[in-house]
C-alpha cells in the first residue's frame, strides 16, 4: 500500500470560471464501459459528493495549458510541492486566510 498526501481547500479560492469549467467536465456522460474519465486540460478530476478532487500530476510534467488559470495552477503547484498527489476542493472546508478568495 502506498500512502500519499491530500490538500483540502474551499472552493472560494478558485475563480468562478475554473469552477464552471470543472463542473461542465463532471457533467459529461460516461464512456461506453460506464467509466468517468474526467480531465480538464491535462488535469485529472474525480467527482466528490461535496466537491471534487484534482490531480497534481500535471505539475510534474510542467506543461500548463493556456486555459488553466494561474490561480488553479498555483494551487496544484503548492500542493504538489508539499507532497500531495490530489487536491480536494470541498464545499465544507473553511476559507484559508493565506489565500485569495473569489466571489
Amino acid at each position: 500500500m502506498r500512502i500519499t498526501g491530500l490538500a483540502v481547500l474551499s472552493p472560494v479560492h478558485l475563480p468562478r470560471a475554473d469552477i464552471a469549467a470543472i463542473e461542465a467536465v463532471l457533467r459529461e456522460p460516461t464512456d461506453c464501459e460506464g467509466r468517468n474519465n474526467f480531465e480538464l486540460h491535462g488535469i485529472a478530476i474525480e467527482a466528490h459528493a461535496f466537491g471534487f478532487f484534482l490531480s497534481t500530476a500535471a505539475i510534474l510534467e510542467d506543461i500548463r495549458a493556456p486555459e488553466v488559470s494561474e490561480t488553479l495552477w498555483g494551487i496544484l503547484s503548492d500542493a504538489e510541492f508539499q507532497g500531495c498527489e490530489w487536491v480536494l476542493i470541498d464545499r465544507d472546508e473553511p476559507a484559508d486566510t493565506a489565500r485569495p478568495c473569489f466571489d
